[in-house]
């Protein structure tokens, strides 16, 4: 089994625009997949840049962002310690820098690593927001 980590990004650009962009920022090129998707591979490291279909889920407004880059965890590790969690906040924060695009790093939509204030009694709530730039 595994989970995901993820990065939310609004820009008014195409999704090879996009693509483009976000490859500067990896300093690796995305290689299109034929799938109206992008694939982002830095070592053993692999992520998807597509355009999302989620809605809001409580909190997380993930309308407020056209572009998901999506990379799968082992299940046998906390999602933040991953190597995918580091090159996703990596990006995040080099476009914190420039052009500074409303960004969102998501933590396994289905997991969250302490309580937070969205928490409902059970203790289940969605996810865990790592990071919220500019938006």
């Amino acid at each position: 089994m595994s989970r995901s980590v993820d990065l939310f990004v609004d820009a008014d650009l195409s999704l090879d625009e996009m693509a483009a962009a976000l490859g500067g920022h990896a300093g690796s090129a995305l290689v299109a997949d034929g799938d109206a998707r992008w694939v982002l591979r830095e070592g053993p490291v692999q992520a998807i840049l597509a355009e999302h279909p989620y809605g809001d889920d409580g909190q997380l407004l993930f309308t407020r962002y056209r572009f998901a880059l999506s990379a799968r965890v082992d299940n046998d590790g906390r999602p933040q310690d991953s190597p995918e969690a580091g090159l996703l906040r990596r990006i995040a924060q080099k476009i914190a820098q420039g052009p500074a695009w409303p960004v969102l790093v998501v933590l396994d939509l289905q997991y969250r690593d302490r309580p937070g204030v969205d928490q409902d009694a059970s203790g289940t709530p969605a996810a865990a927001p790592a990071v919220d730039g500019a938006g």
